[in-house]
């Protein structure tokens, strides 16, 4: 069996046909499908496997949790911190917003969902998702990676669709984790963005300016502007708007302007370059941002 960690999907360019596999490869239910070593030579087989599911260990997410070396690393260079937590330490309320992914090769998507209930070590209730304001079609059975938030932490895990459940309303039952893998969102851990913000000299005060957010943190952000809006250890106020798939949140925040600097753009044209330092942040700001790094270390890990 595989360690307690969260699989995550082999994709059909993972596997070399002919050559040794260099990993574990199980289904949805962590069974062993193929070992590692064993020599895939068959097209149809690797096509048969992967349209029911098949799911390798994240390696790297592993010996983060035990602390041993690996090259994992956010975008400022520090090491994501992860550990494997008890379901209940999440501590999920009513209302609470969560985001599915299956766990099927060449699915992408992320859809949102709340939080109705948790019914303790057997399932957790959460509405349907829906696109556009219209239901999306999930199977009983089907195996998702569920992402939630827990103050700075950022938590995944496994679940089946236990139940897909229409009346009195669209919800689904998942099926209660044992575990999840719980990772420390830093406020040093930066996603590149491209966030035209407003700046302003007060809270209510006029607009003094406008930029560009190029790198953005839970903790602050990088911008560039065409005009200098401020100078070292000048607090201003910026407002811009934080989009993640089909969240969109709305951010007003103090900012202290730490470093002031010149670099040219992605256009080679020479613009003023901010660091700042963000204010406190509400929760549903916070959320996003995260989210927002947390889906970029992804990508960096894959």
């Amino acid at each position: 069996m595989p360690d307690d960690q969260f699989l995550v999907p082999v994709r059909k360019a993972d596997i070399e046909l002919g050559k040794p596999l260099p990993f574990a490869a199980y289904d949805a239910e962590r069974n062993l499908l193929l070992n590692r070593g064993v020599i895939v030579s068959s097209a149809q087989q690797v096509d048969v496997l992967l349209q029911k599911g098949l799911f390798r260990e994240r390696v790297r997410s592993v010996s983060a949790v035990r602390g041993e070396a690996t090259d994992e690393k956010s975008p400022d260079g520090a090491k994501p911190q992860g550990e494997t937590l008890g379901f209940d330490a999440v501590k999920l309320m009513p209302g609470d917003t969560l985001q599915l992914q299956p766990l099927l090769e060449g699915q992408t998507e992320r859809f949102s969902v709340q939080v109705i209930g948790v019914m303790k070590g057997k399932s957790l209730l959460v509405t349907a998702p829906l696109v556009d304001g219209k239901l999306i079609f999930v199977r009983d059975g089907q195996t998702y990676l569920v992402r939630a938030f827990s103050g700075l932490n950022v938590c995944a895990f496994k679940a089946r669709i236990l139940k897909s459940q229409l009346q009195p309303f669209p919800y689904l039952h998942l099926s209660y984790p044992d575990s999840v893998q719980a990772m420390r969102i830093r406020k040093t851990m930066r996603a590149p963005a491209s966030i035209i913000v407003a700046v302003h000299e007060a809270e209510v005060g006029r607009q003094v300016g406008a930029g560009k957010i190029i790198d953005l943190s839970v903790g602050g952000a990088r911008m560039f502007s065409p005009s200098k809006i401020g100078d070292k250890d000048q607090t201003i106020w910026l407002s811009f708007k934080v989009l993640l798939g089909d969240m969109e949140e709305y951010v007003k925040t103090p900012a202290v302007i730490r470093t002031v600097g010149e670099e040219d753009d992605e256009q080679g044209k020479r613009m003023h370059v901010f660091g700042l330092q963000f204010g406190e942040l509400a929760q549903s700001q916070r959320l996003i941002i995260m989210n927002l790094v947390y889906q970029h270390l992804l990508k960096e890990d894959a």
